[in-house]
Parts: structure tokens; sequence; C-alpha cells
């Protein structure tokens, strides 16, 4: 019988999750900020599914054809 030591994790998937503070920490070190446009959209939005977040970003920032 093989037994073999696997490595205890480190974080749980609550820690290691990526949330909008944590992005907008790593987006500062790069110099980018969110405009007051999409900080409103996102809070405004904070409650919804990813989908729906993110149709929601399309049809505010999408161009609109001619």
């Amino acid at each position: 019988m093989c037994t073999t030591k696997m490595p205890k994790p480190t974080r749980s998937a609550a820690t290691g999750r990526l949330t909008q503070a944590r992005a907008e920490k790593i987006s500062a070190v790069e110099g980018l900020v969110l405009s007051p446009r999409m900080r409103e959209l996102l809070a405004r939005t904070e409650d919804q599914s990813a989908e729906e977040r993110r149709k929601a970003v399309r049809a505010q920032f999408a161009r609109k054809s001619a």
C-alpha cells in the first residue's frame, strides 16, 4: 500500500477569491483607477450575477452603431 502525503492547502476558497477591492489594489499599483461612472455602475449592480453585471457594462459602454 502506497501512502503519499498531500500538502495541506494554505488558503480556503474564500480567501483566494479575487474581489473588487483586491482587483482595485492590484490595478492601483499599475496606475489604473475606476472612473466615477464605472464605480457607480458596479455599485448599482453589486447584488446581481456576474453575467448580469457584464451585460450592464456592455450596455453602458458598447459603441452604438450609426
